[in-house]
């Protein structure tokens, strides 16, 4: 067997360019051998680690290699030269040793720019970033032949792969025939024209930069080239000391020990903004953070569905990556970084705001960091003035661009007006035109018609033909124009300045919070500042002295802890006690009253029945008398013992009954119950008083912090979720706010205000001798609803979401359809609040009894009315909805368009 092994180039640029290509290129160079020169010369060029990203890892030979373990290999690699050039012309060269193929995962291909693998190589000044070409302050070639700068691309030259030997050229001598410009060369021979140098670069003092990913890129700074250019040009070595800006290099630690910073402040009190000051001061000091992270992502080219807006994340210190690539969102770089940056000697910056205020997590992070001097710093409090000026001029300047935006928006929204505007007016000036062009042509016809008449009048009676006038020439209508207005012109936004309360601010508010509100919530009570036992070789207090940052830091919690949820409260066993007891009252009550009911629809059957034996035995004996016969005999005396004996038990008079006077509100009289006339809503107004009772006496008990002992208004819904699982939905009541709904069971529980927050507080005491007191308020509250809406007051009539509700809007909906009106004249009237099963509803019905299905099993009433029509035709049982059964598939019996599960084409499932 004979196999052949095909070796392709790594990289599509190693293919030989076309023969036209090399002809164009193998022009006569302009550029003059430089002069030979004389005093100081630079011998030490090369990259500091401070001047690296984190992902290199350089070498004693000169040579560059990225980590691309983890998720690193999607990410940009940065270096930038110890050696500035200011004038004259200067050269470096780079080679690409080897192109790197780490495994990638399947969904990269279409996040990540392409190639995969690639180089850059240009200049850029001092404080540009290290990723080379992404801002204003630098420049550079890729291997794709493409020139680069502020992120703009653009086809200047020829490809380059590996073993290519690349060099790139600055010129920045005026007097030389290609003064500033930055040139290409490949092997020795210019593969494109000199770029000429942006404005803004001109004069600047620039350093050699690679930006690099999946390649080893070994690099050559002189002071022999390896590939001789067609003219003498110096190398970063060997060049002039006076032509060069030589940046010294970092001292290392006495001890050996470079610095590990743990930055401690509190959420949203400027810590950032701290961080990038004392980054701009100190740019030794590298961040380490997931903040930083997602910068990186941004500027190596990755696309983020959600965009890199800071409205785009969830907060600053966890933002969420979102790039749709397992490795990097699921944050395997970070624990590559982690395990990489303690072996590199350089400074670093731990910021992490949430785990650095946090005991365990604070020492978990010291932990890593063996071999560096942990320091901790703490700025909580008034800062310094400069700080404060810092803060105000960031606040400012977010106001001004948001002023713009906004200003912006406006102005081209007006021009698109005016232009809309503006064709009106002109199709009107048209139209009109069109109509008095119309009207003369009309006027025209009129005469010419009139004048033939004339003339054929004329021939009979045999006169001389009357001459035709002749047609007035055309003219130009001067027509008033009204002068058309000016179209809007372009105008410089309005300066913003800052109100008298932002002046006083300390801090920079930024668009999202350092800190996830569930973050801040569950952590809260847990924040402390650092202790030298947390493994700290210091632990300095910039802003305040530690006492006054101790105190401020216990302030701060305590106001938190007001506005603050407790995400992970519990119900406790004093609740689920007090709840069950509850439920079982609650449903004795139902069964009392469903058990009332139904006696009195027995009795109201048996006096139907009586009545209709009555008028048969009458019809009998009429029949007998007509016909002479024996009459039948009476059996009335049973009976009416019967009833006689029913109707000993004296019933209360309920409609004067004090309610509060009551011994059993199970039987007032006659074994009726207090809460006989509850409809719908008075049982869901009874359960919304208990509960929201039982609330707040059980949050102050399972919170167990004297800070937090009352709910607050606006966490009302969440803890009622927490302790009920269901949601408190406000509409369902039939209103808008949280104390329009208070005010309906403010005899029961009550807003008040404490330390300038509205919370609730229940009227009653924890601990009660019975449950009855609910059911005697909720009696009270409907008579005085009753009164009130028989005196003409609507705004008294409750407006929840009750099952007759739902009934009632259903039929306004169909009550217009011609098909419903035919199908309801067949069908028997349908009494209010009755349902029957087998059919199936509308959506909007379905979704409308879900909703009011929603509630617990003890809010949902069981008693029907006396009678209902179960439909089919026939008077039957009392039909009404159980206890935890869903309301979908039941429709008002009758109801007009409904269909049988059986064969309405519903379907499997139904």
């Amino acid at each position: 067997l004979v196999f052949r092994f095909c070796i392709l180039p790594a990289m599509s640029d190693a293919i030989e360019e076309p023969a036209a290509k090399k002809a164009r290129t193998e022009e006569p160079e302009a550029e003059l051998d430089a002069p030979a020169v004389t005093g100081a010369k630079v011998s030490n060029a090369t990259f500091y680690v401070d001047d690296t990203t984190i992902n290199i890892m350089p070498s004693s030979f000169d040579t560059l290699m990225p980590l691309t373990d983890g998720g690193l290999q999607y990410l940009l690699a940065g270096a930038k030269a110890n050696v500035g050039l200011k004038s004259g012309r200067h050269m470096f060269e780079v080679k690409i040793l080897e192109v790197m193929a780490p495994l990638e995962d399947a969904n990269a291909r279409a996040r990540v720019p392409q190639p995969r693998s690639q180089l850059r190589l240009g200049f850029s000044t001092a404080k540009a970033e290290l990723l080379v070409g992404e801002t204003q302050e630098g420049l550079c070639f890729d291997s794709e032949g493409q020139f680069i700068h502020n992120k703009v691309k653009s086809q200047v030259s020829q490809k380059f792969g590996t073993g290519d030997t690349v060099a790139i050229v600055l010129n920045q001598d005026s007097s030389s025939p290609n003064g500033n410009t930055v040139s290409l060369f490949k092997d020795g021979v210019r593969v494109g024209p000199p770029q000429p140098l942006p404005e803004q670069l001109q004069g600047q003092t620039l350093f050699p930069a690679l930006t690099f990913k999946n390649v080893a890129v070994n690099y050559n700074f002189g002071p022999e080239p390896w590939a001789p250019l067609p003219f003498k040009c110096h190398m970063i070595n060997g060049s002039a000391k006076k032509e060069a800006e030589v940046k010294p290099a970092p001292v290392a630690p006495a001890d050996g020990m470079y610095e590990a910073l743990f930055p401690i402040c509190l959420p949203d009190e400027g810590g950032f903004d701290w961080l990038d000051d004392f980054l701009a001061q100190n740019p030794s000091y590298t961040e380490l953070s997931d903040r930083a992270l997602l910068h990186w992502c941004e500027k190596s080219g990755l696309t983020r569905p959600k965009g890199y807006s800071p409205l785009a994340r969830a907060s600053n210190d966890k933002p969420e990556m979102g790039m749709g690539i397992a490795v990097i969102d699921d944050l395997s770089v970070r624990r590559v970084l982690n395990g990489v940056a303690p072996i590199q000697k350089r400074n670093f910056v731990i910021m992490e705001v949430r785990g650095n205020l946090l005991k365990e997590e604070r020492r978990e992070l010291t932990a890593r960091w063996q071999g560096f001097r942990r320091v901790a710093t703490v700025f909580v409090g008034e800062p310094p003035e400069s700080f404060k000026k810092m803060s105000q001029q960031l606040t400012l300047k977010m106001k001004q661009e948001a002023a713009d935006q906004e200003f912006r928006a406006k102005q081209a929204a007006e021009k698109a007006k005016f232009q809309i505007e503006k064709r009106h007016r002109q199709l009107e000036k048209e139209k009109k035109k069109a109509a008095k062009k119309q009207a003369k042509m009309q006027e025209q016809m009129v005469k010419k018609i009139q004048f033939e008449k004339q003339k054929k009048e004329a021939e009979l009676k045999g006169e001389p033909a009357p001459e035709e006038e002749p047609e007035p020439p055309e003219e130009e209508e001067e027509e008033d124009e009204e002068p058309e207005p000016e179209e809007p012109m372009d105008m410089e936004p309005p300066k913003a300045e800052l109100t008298k309360e932002e002046k006083k601010k300390w801090y920079c508010k930024s668009p999202v919070s350092d800190l996830t509100l569930y973050l801040l919530n569950t952590s809260l009570q847990k924040f402390c500042f650092p202790e030298l036992e947390d493994g700290f070789a210091e632990i300095k207090y910039i802003w305040t002295p530690q006492d006054k940052a101790n105190a401020y830091l216990k302030s701060w919690i305590q106001e938190k802890k007001l506005v603050s949820r407790v995400e992970d409260i519990t119900p406790g066993d004093w609740f689920t006690t007090k709840f069950k007891e509850w439920q079982r009252t609650l449903q004795s009550w139902h069964s009392k009253n469903n058990g009332v009911k139904a006696i009195e629809a027995k009795k109201v059957a048996a006096k139907a029945a009586k009545e209709h034996k009555r008028k048969a035995r009458e019809a009998l004996r009429e029949k007998a008398e007509k016909e002479g016969s024996e009459l039948p005999p009476v059996e009335e005396e049973e009976e009416e013992e019967e009833e006689s004996k029913q109707e000993a038990t004296p019933k209360a008079d309920f409609d004067h009954l004090d309610v509060f006077g009551v011994e059993d509100i199970n039987d007032i009289g006659g074994g009726e119950p207090l809460y006989s006339a509850f409809q719908h809503e008075d049982w869901q107004m009874l359960s919304l008083r208990f509960e929201l009772h039982l609330l707040s006496h059980s949050f102050r008990k399972d919170a167990n912090d004297p800070d937090r002992s009352h709910v607050p208004f606006e966490h009302v819904a969440f803890y009622y979720n927490k302790y009920y699982r269901k949601p408190l939905n406000f509409k369902t009541f039939g209103v808008e706010t949280f104390e329009e709904l208070l005010e309906l069971i403010r005899d029961s529980v009550v807003g008040v205000t404490i330390k300038g927050l509205k919370v609730i507080e229940s009227q009653l005491q924890e601990e009660l001798e019975s449950l009855n007191i609910f059911a005697m308020l909720t009696e009270e509250h409907r008579r005085e609803r009753n009164r009130r809406v028989d005196m003409g007051d609507e705004s008294a009539r409750l407006k929840m979401i009750t099952p007759q509700s739902i009934l009632e809007a259903a039929a306004r909906a169909t009550a217009s359809s011609a098909a419903v009106a035919s199908t309801t004249a067949a069908a028997p009237a349908m009494a209010t609040n009755t349902w029957s099963p087998g059919t199936m509803t509308a959506p909007n019905m379905l979704m409308q009894m879900q909703m009011a299905q929603r509630q617990p099993q003890a809010m949902m009433p069981q008693q029907p009315p006396p009678a209902v029509w179960a439909g089919g035709g026939s008077w039957g049982q009392p039909q009404f909805p159980q206890q935890g059964m869903m309301m979908g598939g039941m429709r008002p019996g009758g109801f007009p368009g409904a269909r049988p599960f059986g064969g309405g084409g519903w379907g499997k499932g139904w």
